[in-house]
């Protein structure tokens, strides 16, 4: 490993992570358990670490979270302008009335079992669900239940948006009321402002990052601008397609059995990290400036600064 890589050991593997930039939820057979970014365990957990209001609830197979828009000097590569990106542990609470009527509550963290999708507030106790099968992915501030070919927007706890048709969905990436995504019927990118054609089926992970769509593909890295919906240069990397992608503080980060990572600076070089591991990851997430990787089948995190 060529960075200070920060390895903690977990309860039990994790099923499922998310991150709001400030903290780390992770998911296993134990329940849900909650972190600092850095890997210290939130002292808010009972003695088991478990949080006591995820403990009750069915097997989570995924999470997700979202930071808070708060107004100031545009300091994260793909904002607009006059914004900046905080989590929102550390935003002030909005105004009364300022928020639309179907925005996300404060709380942050959203999971999904088998059959529905639940709300939590930020101490980690459930306050609504709704009967959905699928998962849950975050990004641009919203929360998204995606099924096998429709999905729908958390909205205020307990309803969710309108259903969204996905034919054939293979890949799908959330940005904020967007849905990106490519079907296994063809090889086109869909959700955008137009159109694109990405030419191959054979993809991997698909995230938004620095105001631009990324795909992984054999080579490298398909990059489609989030604004126009023009295709960008292609950007090479040391493996592809890799299954994980992810956006931490608007470094790309992507992985499979190592790491690497771009940052948005044109021009920069993609910079592999190497985490010496024999198994390949079950799943990774962007947290704040950090990755968290987890190795397949093993109770452990490992933790990697960008």
């Amino acid at each position: 490993m060529d960075v200070a890589v920060t390895r903690i050991d977990l309860p039990s593997p994790v099923l499922a992570a998310a991150s709001d930039g400030a903290l780390v939820w992770c998911a296993g057979s134990g329940g849900v358990r909650a972190y600092t970014t850095s890997g210290t365990p939130l002292e808010a957990a009972d003695e088991a670490g478990a949080l006591p209001g995820l403990r009750s609830l069915p097997e989570l197979r995924s999470l997700a979270a979202v930071p808070a828009t708060v107004a100031g000097t545009a300091g994260v590569p793909g904002a607009l302008a006059g914004t900046v990106v905080v989590p929102r542990t550390f935003a002030a609470p909005p105004l009364v009335g300022s928020l639309p009527p179907d925005s996300l509550p404060q709380g942050c963290l959203a999971g999904a079992s088998a059959d529905r999708v639940y709300w939590f507030d930020q101490r980690g106790a459930p306050i609504a669900s709704a009967r959905f099968e699928g998962r849950v992915l975050a990004g641009g501030g919203e929360i998204w239940a995606v099924g096998a070919d429709r999905a729908r927007r958390l909205i205020e706890p307990g309803h969710l948006g309108d259903p969204v048709d996905l034919p054939g969905l293979d890949l799908c990436a959330v940005e904020g009321e967007r849905l990106w995504w490519t079907s296994k019927r063809d090889t086109v990118l869909r959700g955008g402002p137009r159109e694109v054609e990405v030419g191959t089926r054979e993809r991997g992970g698909m995230v938004v990052c620095a105001g631009s769509l990324w795909i992984s593909v054999a080579g490298g890295l398909l990059r489609v601008s989030a604004w126009s919906g023009e295709p960008r240069r292609f950007v090479g990397a040391p493996a592809g397609p890799v299954p994980f992608l992810g956006c931490a503080n608007g470094v790309l980060a992507g992985g499979g059995r190592d790491l690497f990572a771009l940052p948005p600076v044109v021009g920069a070089a993609v910079r592999v990290i190497r985490l010496g591991l024999k198994a390949p990851l079950a799943l990774m997430i962007a947290a704040g400036k950090h990755v968290w990787a987890f190795p397949a089948g093993r109770a452990q995190a490992l933790i990697v600064p960008l």
